[in-house]
């Protein structure tokens, strides 16, 4: 069983305070990831597999033509993406040639169910194999349809049940028209939204069984297949069937409707909570609960399972004989038996006796072992210890908009892609002072306060996604992400330094959790804010989305720098007193042999003669360096540099140097690799975020996550030459031709 570290704390910051609280993760159980159910045999839990791999879209071997198919990248997730045409199209080509697809990318091996231990004996076949009649969907979708196999997916199964409950929600990811007639081929395809994006995913209809039956999630009536064929396709979007074992509901639920979860700690429920559900549930958003705990799959004595996912199917207020009313949550265990809550309102409790016939009906009170009970809202806050809301208006999550309110309200949503990229843009939480600026930065206004806040205040829903970390390998998991807010004060929409994280505190923050998205609500008086998204510690990589919702526009972007050179008067000013050139001219002579004008090699001698010894660890420079460094100073491309050339080189190199040390705090020859945008600002270049994590990666060390003296010297001899190269094309409007372009970039 995977566990869920959770900062809710991570950080006590003072506008002076130099000084880092460090926090460590504390560690929580997540309840959802549950065990297969105890009655049945199950192989043991591993830790999830997702491969990220992208996949182009298969054919099996009953046709190869191309135009049955389209290849679409789809960044790194692993899926089969089939347009619909083409679909069409293949399906039309296996039938007439009386062929079954075969899925080349999820094939009907071991590997595609446990890659941890691939030589375990399954069966696969194909529905007409098992049954005789088989149906994709037998008399409706019912929440009641779905049943638990040998993984423990409960997760993905009370997920499922809610997704049932409604038919637009189920027919985007269940497409229509799928069947067993005249028209199969032993093809189906499900659609699951990733990284904000709708993705069409297309498997076989091999299924892996034993002794006739199937293994995994299925149907309560044997003929039906759209939830095994279901929970294939989302195996295959993670990697494997292994995958799906453990896990939690928020993921499934976004994976199905496109829309932002919120989680709520029911020892710590909001005053207005029943509130929140009862409106999402009018608006028919997914909810799911569970009890986390130490032990998985426990019965307690009320009836309730720990370590299990339940899902929340109705939200109601029971009307009394009396006239009084009763708030009253319904709650579904997946595995549909006679595991149900025994306390108050549960299935035979005789305080249905308060309520009239109509109001049964109206409930659909139904006491069969069904799995499915009512409870009292205090008892379902007092029992379970986690809610899952996942919304597909963002309006729900403020659970007080009623009335006329509700229909004019309208949400404005922006949504940012970023990476955490190691020795670049991975900076790691507050703690990490020193790194933290290096995380990308995202400006968002609240122009006004909300309507009819009272406090003035508007609210800005932040969600935070990592992309299938822990998918990668066998036993991957997620990193411990979360964000800052805080306020801007000015109109820059540079990114901020080191200096502005050290002595201004946070507005507002998210905690920090190892799961795949951190969201939360903030209300926050108008003006402009920078949200920063960080995993907990440096250099994790991950990409991530950041969805943002606020009520009025909020004019959201990236900070990011426009890349120019303002380079000091003291880099681009000679040597001037004479007593100070004297000395030089002497030296550089002596090198020429009296020619005037020195080469690479001559210019690495007079060099290293002066800086080798300057700076710890460093033995001089290399003559690809110096190559460079003449280049620099060459404007014709003769090979040479005359004295005055290397007079203006010679300067710059002693500034860079002075740089550099200041960065080398330490004095071990090399400085962080997060200093090195500072260090180039410090000498003179500003660049976009763009260029700077292509130079970053070029010129720091990937393995110390350092940049040395040479590399520091090299980047920045070279990037004055790319300005003044590019400077130069664009005063005499050159056309930049193939061959100029490859002849200057290959020079320098």
């Amino acid at each position: 069983m995977s566990r869920v570290k959770i900062v809710r704390e991570y950080l006590n910051t003072s506008n002076d305070s130099k000084t880092q609280s460090a926090a460590s993760p504390a560690t929580v159980t997540a309840s959802s990831q549950a065990q297969p159910r105890p009655q049945q045999p199950a192989p043991p839990q591993q830790p999830q597999s997702r491969q990220q791999d992208a996949l182009k879209p298969a054919i099996g071997s009953a046709n190869k033509s191309p135009r049955a198919l389209v290849a679409a990248s789809t960044g790194n997730l692993q899926d089969a993406v089939v347009k619909k045409l083409d679909f069409e199209e293949l399906r039309k080509n296996l039938i007439q040639s009386k062929q079954l697809y075969e899925d080349p990318k999820f094939p009907a091996e071991g590997r595609s169910i446990f890659p941890s231990r691939p030589n375990q004996r399954y069966v696969w076949k194909r529905p007409k194999e098992i049954c005789q009649s088989p149906m994709f969907i037998s008399d409706g979708v019912s929440r009641f349809d779905v049943k638990q196999g040998e993984l423990g997916d409960c997760w993905l199964l009370a997920s499922i049940a809610s997704l049932s409950m409604n038919k637009s929600l189920f027919d985007r990811v269940v497409p229509p028209g799928q069947d067993f007639d005249a028209g199969y081929c032993g093809m189906f395809r499900f659609r699951f939204w990733h990284f904000g994006r709708w993705k069409e995913v297309v498997v076989d209809d091999r299924l892996p069984t034993k002794a006739g039956r199937l293994c995994f999630m299925r149907s309560q009536d044997r003929n039906e297949f759209w939830s095994a064929l279901l929970e294939k396709a989302y195996a295959k979007v993670n990697g494997s069937y292994e995958a799906l074992t453990g896990g939690s509901q928020s993921e499934a639920m976004e994976d199905f409707t496109g829309g932002l979860c919120e989680n709520f700690d029911l020892n710590k429920a909001p005053a207005d909570l029943f509130n929140v559900m009862f409106q999402a549930n009018k608006s028919e958003s997914l909810m799911g609960c569970s009890i986390e705990s130490e032990e998985i799959e426990g019965e307690l004595d009320n009836g309730l399972i720990t370590g299990h996912a339940y899902s929340v199917t109705d939200v109601r207020n029971c009307k009394l004989k009396n006239g009084q009313e009763e708030s009253l949550v319904r709650v579904r265990n997946p595995w549909g038996n006679e595991c149900e809550w025994k306390g108050d309102w549960s299935d035979r409790s005789p305080l249905w006796n308060q309520v009239n016939a109509d109001e049964k009906s109206r409930l659909k009170m139904d006491a069969s072992d069904d799995g499915e009970f009512w409870m009292a809202f205090k008892d379902f806050v007092q029992e379970f210890t986690k809610l899952e809301i996942c919304h597909l208006c963002p309006e729900t999550m403020s659970g007080t908009v009623k009335g006329a309110a509700a229909k004019k309200r309208r949400w404005e949503i922006s949504i940012e892609k970023g990476e955490w990229k190691k020795n670049v843009s991975a900076g790691g939480c507050r703690n990490f002072i020193d790194s933290f600026h290096t995380n990308q930065q995202f400006r968002v206004e609240i122009v006004d306060p909300d309507e009819e806040d009272d406090e003035n205040l508007g609210t800005i829903i932040v969600g935070l996604m990592q992309k299938d970390v822990r998918k990668v390998t066998v036993g991957g998991e997620y990193f411990t992400i979360g964000y800052a807010i805080y306020q801007l004060r000015g109109q820059s929409d540079s990114p901020l330094d080191q200096k502005f994280f050290r002595y201004n505190k946070q507005m507002d923050k998210s905690a920090f959790v190892n799961q795949r998205e951190v969201s939360g609500r903030h209300k926050l008086p108008p003006g402009r804010y920078v949200i920063v998204p960080s995993t907990f510690n440096p250099n994790e990589e991950a990409q991530f989305i950041m969805r943002m919702f606020s009520e009025k526009p909020n004019l959201a972007a990236v900070l990011d720098s426009e890349t120019k050179m303002e380079v000091s008067p003291a880099i681009a000013a000679p040597v001037s007193a004479p007593e100070n050139e004297e000395p030089l001219r002497k030296a550089f002579q002596g090198f020429s042999g009296g020619a005037g004008r020195i080469h690479a090699f001559q210019l690495q001698q007079i060099l290293n003669r002066s800086f080798g010894k300057e700076v710890k660890e460093f033995s001089g420079f290399s003559a690809e360096a110096c190559r460079s460094m003449l280049a620099l100073m060459d404007l014709n491309m003769s090979g040479y540099m005359e004295f005055d050339e290397f007079k203006v080189l010679w300067n710059q190199i002693r500034l860079l140097k002075t740089i550099f040390k200041e960065k080398d705090a330490d004095g071990n020859g090399s400085f962080d690799s997060f200093e090195l945008r500072d260090a180039l600002k410090a000498a003179g270049y500003n660049l976009s975020n763009k260029v700077f994590e292509t130079v970053a990666m070029r010129y720091t060390d990937p393995t110390k996550g350092v940049v040395s003296f040479e590399d520091f010297i090299l980047l920045s001899v070279r990037m004055r030459t790319a300005f003044t190269t590019y400077e130069a094309t664009v005063k005499t409007k050159e056309a930049l031709e193939q061959d100029n372009f490859i002849k200057m970039m290959m020079y320098i």
